[in-house]
């Protein structure tokens, strides 16, 4: 039965649509705008002229408006205004992203180095003592004590050495960091190629 049909083969290529989300009772975008801008103009004019308490109102208010706006232009960038808008807002919170890592990096490098260097001071300490008992040994003539006690002063530095070069792998690692993000803040750059 299916050996008397004849199969066509179509090159059409394959439309697709875009699906954008609808919200049932959302704004318009214009005015969502204009009514932010008309209740920024109020609530300057009401901080003006002393009405302190209904101008911050009116300010929240058209605050949460341009926020308002701003997710709508951010969802469809259909015109310029809310390309740029989302444009402004999309790096606005890259910028923020960046800040916070940057800040929690070099707050964690802060505390780890502050550990090091006061791990070092330590051992610093310990050294001033050492040395000061290797003075007694040497004056003594006790030559296995003065031996032991070079061990335990050369053990000493090096330790702090590691302590100072722990603190400098800690400041290298935040810097990666702060400018691994600082980099994916920069703008594409288009080249043709040559």
């Amino acid at each position: 039965m299916d050996s008397d049909r004849e199969w066509k083969v179509v090159e059409t290529p394959p439309s697709y649509e875009v699906v954008r989300p609808r919200y049932f009772g959302l704004t318009p975008r214009g005015v969502v705008v204009a009514l932010a801008a008309l209740t920024l103009a109020v609530s300057v004019y009401a901080l003006a002229t002393g009405s302190v308490a209904v101008g911050l109102l009116l300010l929240v208010a058209a605050v949460l408006l341009t926020a308002l706006y701003l997710e709508q232009a951010r969802r469809s960038r259909e015109s310029s205004l809310d390309r740029v808008a989302a444009a402004a807002v999309d790096h606005t919170r890259a910028l923020a992203g960046f800040t916070g890592g940057s800040v929690r990096a070099w707050t964690r490098a802060g505390r780890e180095v502050a550990r090091l260097r006061l791990q070092a001071h330590g051992l610093a300490r310990e050294r001033s003592q050492l040395q000061y008992a290797l003075g007694g040994a040497c004056f003594e003539g006790n030559d296995a004590q003065v031996e032991n006690l070079r061990d335990q002063m050369r053990l000493c530095t090096e330790r702090i050495e590691a302590c100072a070069a722990d603190a400098q792998a800690v400041v290298d690692r935040a810097r990666t960091h702060t400018s691994r993000g600082r980099a994916s803040l920069a703008r594409t750059e288009i080249r043709k190629p040559s």
